[in-house]
């Protein structure tokens, strides 16, 4: 809804010069009748009738609210689940874009406005469908004792029997087949191959083989590469899956960047020139030179079964049943056999978007999005959310159409493609329309999948912490079992499963794994991603797996009725409408300056402390007590800040036709949030551009604090020429010294 009822479109048609005469007449009109109302609350009074309490802004808004909420069908959200995953649909298929079209007529039937589609031109990566990929045992004589499959086989038939659905593979693998002796690498992180190497075993021209889990496959199958590994294998243990069959198996990308590889920083627009070659990326290791394939754990357990070696580590150890062993080798001389055939394509992706024009600042956007490209057939990872998002549309429309309301920013939804390959769709986006969201995006509001049945989960950065918060106390739990536990409310399980400091749930700093990392990496908008999680936060069952159907939905994660859907549904709507609707934005700069001062630098004193004395670091120490006393004033500025913005929330009602200041307040809440954006981004890593909230080069998952800086230690600790290693370090502290300075003299009056 508009602020105070009146949009500023009103007032500055109120004011153009060839109406100025009948303005003048309607203000006289307009003075007589005030007066006139006057006098009648006047005789009202004395004669001890009370007048009508007119209704706060607040309690419109919750009404509004209440009215969205409502509106939101699990059974519509159930329909469209089931018209987006008919057939497996891969990114760059016939089969997605008929997706695509499906998204683009619901939001048109919704009542979107400016529904379109956005093509780009990315490398995308495909197996050869008429001959899968398998891993082979062979005797000394070379004759195959076993060969796996390569495709799963269907459990449900009528949803899971489309041709190719069942295929293994890994996007951007090399194609080839090789044979060797296998090494066991457990999780394949860069301390499992250091401790292999501890160990006395050498993967130079083996075969790594990996459990999926403690990071990003991708990452494992270069660390894999850089050892030397001439292929690599991915398996799903038992220990860290659920309901997953005998021959499920995880699909996925390796590719270790965001975006299309062959145009980093631009967008991949039709007939754009490509700035690398596939040669050169293969060189730089975005994409793996050596070839690797998923496998079941019934695969597994025939390798596993034969190993040679000493057994792993205890730690190491896994749930298929058998003893684990290091290898490298198979036991009686076999050898394994892994066959990868997989081609690199250039096609066109589609993204979809849509709106709801705002009222009062129609060039302002609080965007939703979820992608649609599924490695299968997605009914949980993504069309899960998909589903959710087109119905939330729906649902704001409708509310438009039978109150009063309408928003007073411009919401956006935004069904990205290609986001299973490397977030392709939404970067591409980011970059195309990088200076439009850095001026005018209040906040990106993201999720990939309806994930669990638990509570909710909010990964999002400290400013956007407290409306997260105030949002879920406004929607009802509908897990009954709950619910009679006294958790009435979204919040009051997830403060419970979750805990964190301050009484709080605990919310951890966005990563890397889906649409919403360009948004805030690379533009720095304001993100929250959130989905609904088991208690344990672990990756949902049978992800990236033939068996994500919507039987899996309406069985085991929800309810035929879909309630626990339409909740998360509630959640993002409501999240949407307070941010469009609140006079001053609600994002809460005093908490960066908390986090920096509190927490930030105090951890980054630390670990610089923990490192052996050496005066290669006395610059990054003294930077890092620059940026401690800059931290204290930038606390005391948002202090006084968030002051202000409370005394020009309080006097808008006294003059609500002018919004000049409520503008400058929100102008400088949004260009705080610019100032940590670096436009030269990481070293070596230029769309990792936010200086607080990034990805580290070595983990492409997790989001970290500081990346660059911690990176830069962690380059220190290896270095040899430590002076240049040091300098390196205080430079990255100086780059957030500074941001936090751009901070500071963004939420003062005067320079």
């Amino acid at each position: 809804m508009p602020y105070v009822g009146v949009g500023m479109q009103q007032r500055g048609s109120s004011l153009r010069s060839q109406r100025m005469m009948r303005a003048y007449t309607a203000l006289l009109v307009g003075v007589l009748v005030s007066l006139f109302i006057v006098g009648l609350g006047k005789m009202q009074a004395d004669k001890g009738v009370p007048l009508p309490r007119q209704e706060s802004i607040e309690e419109i808004q919750d009404q509004i609210g209440r009215a969205l909420q409502e509106a939101i069908q699990g059974e519509n959200i159930k329909a469209n689940l089931r018209a987006l995953t008919k057939e497996p649909h891969q990114a760059g298929t016939k089969a997605n874009e008929r997706v695509a079209k499906t998204i683009e007529k619901m939001y048109k039937d919704a009542g979107l406005q400016k529904v379109h589609t956005l093509t780009y031109d990315v490398l995308l990566s495909y197996p050869d469908w008429d001959r899968p990929n398998t891993v082979s045992i062979v005797n000394r004589n070379g004759r195959a004792v076993f060969t796996s499959k390569g495709v799963s086989q269907p459990i449900l038939p009528d949803e899971q029997g489309a041709p190719h659905a069942g295929h293994q593979w890994l996007a951007y693998s090399a194609p080839g087949r090789v044979d060797g002796d296998v090494v066991y690498a457990h999780s394949g992180t860069p301390n499992d191959f250091e401790r292999l190497k501890k160990l006395g075993i050498d993967v130079t021209g083996k075969i790594a083989m990996m459990r999926y889990g403690e990071g990003f496959r991708g990452d494992k199958v270069a660390e894999a590469q850089a050892h030397g590994a001439r292929a690599a294998i991915l398996f799903s243990d038992p220990a860290e899956s659920v309901w997953m069959p005998p021959e499920g198996v995880q699909r996925g990308s390796i590719m270790k960047l965001n975006g299309d590889p062959l145009s980093p920083l631009y967008p991949a627009k039709p007939g754009a020139y490509k700035s690398r070659t596939i040669d050169e990326i293969k060189a730089d290791r975005i994409i793996p030179s050596i070839p690797a394939l998923p496998i079941s754990y019934e695969t597994a357990y025939q390798i596993l079964s034969r190993l040679n070696g000493r057994p792993v580590p205890g730690e190491w150890q896994g749930n298929v049943n058998v003893t684990y062993r290091l290898g490298p080798g198979l036991r009686d001389g076999f050898k394994t056999v892994v066959d990868v055939k997989s081609s690199l394509e250039t096609r066109h992706i589609h993204n979809v978007v849509g709106y709801i024009p705002g009222q009062d600042e129609e060039d302002r956007y609080v965007i939703l999005g979820n992608h649609f490209d599924a490695w299968v057939y997605g009914s949980i990872d993504p069309n899960s959310g998909t589903a959710i998002l087109a119905e939330v549309a729906r649902a704001m429309v409708e509310t438009t159409k039978n109150t009063t309301w309408k928003p007073a920013r411009s919401i956006m939804f935004a069904a990205w493609d290609a986001e299973e390959y490397g977030l392709l769709g939404s970067t591409e986006f980011v970059e195309e329309f990088v200076q439009q969201l850095g001026g005018r995006a209040v906040a990106y509001l993201n999720m990939d999948c309806f994930a669990g049945n638990y509570s909710l989960n909010v990964n999002t950065i400290p400013s956007m912490r407290d409306v997260a918060i105030d949002v879920a106390k406004r929607i009802p739990n509908h897990i009954e079992d709950q619910v009679h536990l006294g958790r009435k409310t979204l919040y009051d399980t997830w403060a419970r499963a979750f805990p964190g400091k301050d009484d709080q749930p605990d919310m951890q700093i966005p990563g890397g794994g889906s649409d919403h990392a360009g948004f805030l990496t690379f533009a720095g908008v304001p993100v929250i991603d959130f989905n609904m999680v088991n208690a344990t936060r672990n990756s949902y069952p049978l992800y990236h797996t033939l068996f994500e159907t919507p039987f899996l939905n309406e069985h085991l994660y929800d309810k035929p009725d879909f309630a626990m859907h339409r909740t998360i549904g509630r959640y993002w709507a409501e999240l949407a409408r307070t941010l469009a609707d609140s006079p001053v934005l609600p994002i809460n700069v005093t908490r960066i300056a908390q986090e920096m001062g509190s927490n930030y630098v105090v951890q980054l004193k630390k670990a610089l402390n923990s490192l052996p004395a050496n005066p290669n670091l006395l610059e990054a120490k003294q930077q890092v007590d620059f940026l401690e006393k800059a931290a204290g004033k930038f606390l005391v500025r948002a202090q006084s800040f968030v002051e202000h913005a409370r005394h020009v929330r309080d006097a808008l009602p006294e003059n609500p036709y002018d919004q000049r200041k409520l503008r400058g307040v929100n102008e400088r809440i949004m260009m705080t949030e610019r100032c940590f954006v670096n436009p030269r981004g990481a070293p070596g890593a230029p769309q990792n551009r936010h200086v607080l909230y990034s990805i580290s080069e070595k983990d492409s998952y997790t989001g970290k604090v500081m990346a660059a800086v911690y990176d830069a230690i962690d380059d220190y600790v290896d270095a040899t020429d430590k002076k240049k290693a040091g300098r390196k370090v205080a430079e990255q502290i100086s780059i957030i010294y500074h941001s936090v300075h751009c901070a500071t003299n963004t939420l003062k009056h005067f320079f």
